[in-house]
């Protein structure tokens, strides 16, 4: 039985006998050195001694939903970018829009919710553009929260007011 230097190194870190085990080092007729576990004339006898292994430690298989529980998810920037900050509508029949930004962008499942003055002014929608007509003339201070399939707040955009002028229809007396 022959060996190379490569399969013998790995038949001794394999080799789980307590003893000593014997191989004959030769070079063949082309030049080759090779190894064996047989004598053959002229070979060289090698004592090799049993190599020290250490038990490998078991490592627990994840699955890649147990993974994603595991690390909770954050979103670094959640914005109202419409309207701006003290932005008055005037005399347009109540009419504004509220834009969100996300960063990441909305993950599958999560939606967002808009309070208007801490009232849900929306029901929790997969949309990042939210159009109102006809608003009552006042102060809107409008937050953005993000539920996640569970509905647990997962983020909350800061507060922003905007204004609503609309004309007033005087009072008879």
């Amino acid at each position: 039985m022959r060996f190379t230097p490569t399969l013998l190194a790995a038949v001794m870190v394999i080799s789980f006998s307590a003893q000593a085990e014997t191989v004959y080092k030769y070079t063949d007729k082309d030049g080759n050195t090779v190894f064996t576990d047989e004598p053959t004339k002229g070979a060289e006898k090698m004592d090799v001694k049993p190599v020290a292994t250490v038990p490998a430690i078991p490592v627990p298989k994840n699955t890649p939903e147990e993974s994603q529980e595991k690390t909770a998810f954050e979103y670094k920037d959640i914005k109202i970018t419409s309207p701006q900050p003290d932005e008055n509508f005037i005399n347009n029949g109540g009419k504004a829009t509220v834009s969100v930004s996300l960063d990441p962008s909305l993950r599958a499942g999560d939606t967002i919710q808009l309070y208007f003055n801490g009232i849900p002014k929306s029901e929790p929608v997969r949309s990042t553009y939210f159009p109102f007509d006809n608003l009552e003339r006042g102060s809107y201070a409008v937050t953005a929260t993000v539920r996640d399939k569970d509905e647990n707040v997962v983020g909350k955009s800061d507060t922003l007011t905007f204004y609503i002028r609309r004309s007033a229809i005087p009072q008879k007396k």
